[in-house]
């Protein structure tokens, strides 16, 4: 193996829970999902450390998303509507900024009533991680850290180019979409889609103990006294 492939391949190398998690949290840091974010020690252990900034960040989330959801509602702007303009499309644009809002407003308010049952998940993943260790059996943090990359990657991919594709379909057309447009359409799709990243990291994270502790027990019922 080259030296130049050996020095990629460890970046995607994790030993630790809070290591394999540290790209998603630091995404969703951003995005005010999570007040908290992982930081590492001089001694090279990971954990995770809540942040004021996190806090105001996630507030400062809460005034953007509604002052650009109610500035486009009265200016009557969306994406839809710089096509074409019905009584229809007026009343589906109305309910659209609107389900927007409220949606908005869930996760960001979400983010900060529940983040210590967040924590607690983290905690509950590292404690079995721990007793793991204590029994000899080591987890693989590597395969959790690159599905998390690869799910980031393909979201973001595709959000991507779905955003690209609208905006110069609406610049071929002679319109520039304003900014409270723009940060609504894309935080609706963008602030969901990391949401459900973390949702499935999570969830992915615990179906790798759970088949742990399903092997354990295997080979426990067939020799009681192999983890002696």
């Amino acid at each position: 193996m080259s030296t130049a492939l050996r020095r990629v391949r460890k970046y995607f190398i994790s030993s630790q829970v809070y290591e394999a998690l540290r790209p998603l949290l630091f995404l969703t840091f951003l995005y005010g999902l999570t007040p908290f974010h992982v930081v590492r020690r001089k001694m090279g252990e990971s954990y995770i450390k809540m942040s004021c900034f996190g806090i105001f960040n996630i507030f400062v989330y809460i005034v953007l998303c509604g002052f650009c959801y109610i500035t486009s509602l009265r200016q009557g702007e969306s994406i839809v509507g710089y096509f074409f303009r019905t009584e229809i499309s007026t009343i589906g644009d109305r309910l659209q900024i609107f389900n927007g809002l409220i949606t908005g407003v869930v996760i960001y308010t979400s983010a900060i009533l529940k983040r210590c049952k967040l924590l607690g998940t983290l905690t509950i993943l590292h404690s079995l991680d721990t007793n793991f260790s204590n029994i000899g059996i080591r987890v693989k943090y590597s395969r959790i850290f690159r599905y998390s990359i690869m799910l980031l990657v393909c979201k973001l991919l595709i959000l991507g180019v779905y955003f690209v594709g609208v905006f110069r379909l609406l610049v071929s057309l002679g319109v520039t979409p304003s900014f409270c447009v723009c940060m609504t359409f894309f935080l609706q799709h963008s602030v969901v889609s990391i949401a459900i990243c973390l949702f499935c990291v999570i969830a992915f994270s615990f179906e790798r103990r759970l088949s742990i502790v399903n092997q354990v027990s295997y080979i426990t019922v067939i020799n009681p006294h192999s983890l002696d």
